[in-house]
Order: C-alpha cells, then structure tokens, then sequence
C-alpha cells in the first residue's frame, strides 16, 4: 500500500514560521498584560494571586504547546516546541511582581517522541499528534518560596475503520466511522479530507463520488462515498484538522461487508 503522509522534516513554510513567531508573541504578551493587571491585587490577597498567576502560566505553557504542534503537525520543524518554550521562559524571567520566576521544562523524547513531540500516522487506522512536556516553576519571594511542577500533554487522536458493499454498476460504497479526539476526550473537526487508493495513486474523494459526511456533534463522523476500483479491498486514508487546527492522519483498509 502506497503512503500519502506530509513531511515532518525542515521544509517548514515561511507562512507557518511567521504564523509561530505571531502565536508565541501574542501569548508572550498576554500573559504579561495578565500578570501586571494580577500585581495591582492588595497585599491581604496576595496568595490568591500568586495562584492565579500560576494558573495563567499554565494556561500559558499549554497555549505555546498547542501553537507548536500545529505548527509541526503542518510540516514545520519539530524544535519549534523547544524555542516557543525557551522565549516564554526568558520572559517570565522579566516579571518580578510577586518575586524572581523561573520556569524549567523538559520536552519527552520517549516512547515515540522527539524533542516533545510524536507523530504516529500509519496504515492501522489510528493516527496520533502529541505534544508532551514536564514543568517546573520556581518563583522566589522576599519573604517565602513556591515551587510547582506539572506536565502538558496536547494529544489530537483519530480513529478511523470501515467496510465496502457492491452498488449498482459494481461501485463499491464506502461507509467510514471517524472519532476525534483531544487528550482523550471527543473533539470536533474543524475540517476532514478522504483519499483513496486506485492504480497506485491517491485519489481525493469530492461531490463526484457522492461524499456525504453525517456530523454527530460528540466527535463521531460517518463518511460515504463510492468508487470504482478493480481492487477486492479499498485503501483509504483521512486527514483531519481538530478545532485548534492540529493535523493528524491515518490510512485504514476496507473490505467488503
């Protein structure tokens, strides 16, 4: 069976770079409006915004995260999780509202991922997009100390199986059930493509092979289409983009009914 996979490689886009460098500066940023408009709280509640800065350092981590995987699901380089980490980091260094803070992280290159992140786009009708780092920030205070550690994990999962039957004029329909979902919990699409395989080559499925996707709204999709293929099994492959435009892909095999 003929793959149809994206490169993962440096052959990044200048688009999807610009794209990055915009994403991490916004986040950059933000947080750094969130924290000041945090430092104006009084002194008698100063705990409850040290939690709340902390909070939005996750939401943070979590954003730069996101922002890189799409980035690197799209084709760019996979170190671009390790600089987005490395410029939010540099600026939390800046800020001293509560103390001198620093945050440590280390990306996963474990069980599948290289420099935090794993893409896993075969023939088994999974596929997976993962970002995964641990953290640990340190803010040093006048008068006491606080130390968290956490981990993010940005996970886009999508299964995909199905089977054929025999129409009129021996096109075969196939049925395909689709799941999304994000860290484990079902998703939206924002957009799914189909292709399937004839003579070698990849086909893309468009109106003129009836394509009908039914959208259940809990992360479950049916797509039907027909083909024409000599073939005793039909090979398909899916791309999809979740709600945070991470892409992740897999092939599957379809046989008849």
């Amino acid at each position: 069976m003929k793959k149809l996979k994206k490169n993962l490689g440096g052959k990044s886009s200048g688009q999807l770079l610009i794209v990055a460098a915009l994403s991490i500066a916004v986040l950059i940023s933000s947080t750094t409006i969130y924290v000041y408009e945090v430092s104006r709280e009084t002194n008698s509640i100063k705990n409850n915004s040290i939690s709340d800065f902390v909070l939005a350092v996750k939401q943070s981590t979590r954003n730069a995260m996101i922002s890189s995987l799409v980035n690197a699901s799209n084709g760019g380089e996979r170190t671009v999780l390790t600089d987005n980490l490395n410029s939010f980091s540099q600026a939390l260094r800046s800020l001293y509202q509560f103390g001198t803070c620093q945050l440590n992280f280390t990306v996963l290159n474990d069980v599948g991922y290289d420099s935090g992140m794993r893409f896993s786009w075969n023939d088994s009708g999974l596929g997976i997009s993962s970002a995964y780092a641990d953290f640990t920030l340190k803010i040093y205070g006048v008068t006491s100390n606080t130390v968290v550690n956490y981990a993010v994990n940005v996970t886009t999962t999508l299964t995909v199986n199905g089977f054929y039957t025999i129409v009129e004029n021996e096109e075969k329909l196939v049925n395909l059930t689709c799941k999304i979902y994000n860290e484990g919990e079902p998703a939206l699409a924002k957009n799914m493509t189909v292709f399937y395989e004839n003579l070698g080559s990849w086909v893309p499925v468009n109106s003129s092979n009836n394509l009908s996707i039914t959208d259940y709204h809990n992360g479950t999709y049916n797509i039907s289409f027909t083909v024409n293929t000599s073939s005793s099994s039909v090979q398909v492959s899916v791309h999809a983009y979740d709600s945070r435009s991470v892409l992740v892909q897999t092939n599957t095999t379809c046989n008849e009914a």
